[in-house]
């Protein structure tokens, strides 16, 4: 196995967890939570993520497809069932994530639920590794996952950045954006699942 497949692995990754998608979002629990306690820094915020981020990656890199087999879980019902999630979340998203909100009462719960997931190591994701955790050995799968990983933090920490280069009126445009583009997802998730099913 050589490094360009495992480079592979690491940028479907990347691609599918898509942290510029969610960065207003984030930066929108940074301001209610960092009003509520100045201790929270934008790096405390994203360092708790991508510890969540690299235990869900790893978590689904080692244990996801034995986790489906062992529960008689076929790949393509999971992404049928996952389209329909980030339909949902799509159709929150551009209604200012209002059920997302709800299930953040603190920081500590939002950095796990629902930032780390499902909005970046999603449904997409979770079945990204357990498709190619057929083709691929699990040790090349924790590599790309790190590899991923370590890409994502490095967009997130830049999202202050990004944030204020587009200025507010960019930044709800990227979320209404962003609502079109997770519900697309979710769309085609459904879409390649049914066509797996033999009727």
């Amino acid at each position: 196995m050589e490094l360009s497949q495992t480079l592979v692995i690491a940028v479907k990754l990347f691609a599918i967890m898509d942290p510029f998608s969610i960065i207003p979002y984030i930066l929108a629990m940074f301001e209610e939570f960092s009003q509520n306690d100045p201790k929270v820094t934008w790096r405390f915020l994203v360092n708790k993520v991508e510890i969540a981020v690299i235990v869900l990656l790893l978590l689904f890199s080692i244990i996801g497809k034995p986790m489906l087999d062992f529960l008689g879980i076929k790949p393509v019902s999971l992404e049928i069932g996952g389209g329909i999630i980030l339909i949902y979340l799509g159709i929150d998203t551009m209604g200012g994530f209002q059920q997302l909100r709800f299930m953040s009462k603190s920081i500590t719960e939002a950095v796990v639920t629902p930032i780390a997931t499902p909005l970046i190591v999603g449904p997409g994701t979770m079945t990204a590794l357990v498709s190619l955790s057929v083709t691929f050995n699990v040790f090349y799968l924790i590599i790309g996952s790190l590899i991923s990983a370590f890409l994502v933090y490095v967009v997130l920490m830049m999202g202050p950045l990004l944030i204020k280069a587009l200025g507010r009126t960019g930044t709800v445009a990227a979320g209404r954006f962003t609502a079109i583009i997770i519900a697309a997802f979710g769309v085609q998730l459904i879409l390649e699942g049914i066509s797996q099913i033999n009727l």
